[in-house]
């Protein structure tokens, strides 16, 4: 499996975190919001249940802070990520976004997987 692949087939302790609107991810809209080069890259980036903030995220991946904010936005209304705040930080005007814990898990072997319900993504550690 390639950096750009994931096996396609809706899981860390987290600071404060809104509820997902919805009660599951609607198949459609998860393989729409991940269809995006950078929507999947943010997913690998997040899939081991970090936080950072958009600003940093934006600056690691490539991309303009704005346009990674739209990115995020659009992966929330799908359910795919929920804003949190974390505990203690001292920039309240900062946005952080995360994979709600269910959904994520990490397997013996290092592999990281999003399973959404309907649609699993596998992430090859390294690659």
């Amino acid at each position: 499996m390639n950096a750009d692949s994931a096996d396609i087939s809706p899981a860390a302790s987290a600071p404060q975190a809104s509820q997902p609107s919805q009660p599951g991810v609607s198949p459609l809209a998860a393989i729409m919001a991940m269809a995006d080069p950078m929507r999947f890259a943010v997913l690998k980036e997040l899939a081991d249940g970090s936080y950072p903030p958009v600003i940093q995220l934006a600056k690691k991946l490539g991309c303009h802070p704005d346009q990674m904010g739209r990115h995020l936005q659009r992966m929330k209304k799908a359910g795919l990520l929920i804003r949190v705040r974390p505990t203690g930080d001292p920039d309240m005007r900062s946005k952080h976004y995360q994979i709600p814990s269910q959904y994520r898990q990490t397997l013996p072997d290092g592999v990281r997987v999003l399973d959404y319900g309907t649609v699993v993504l596998r992430f090859e550690p390294g690659k």
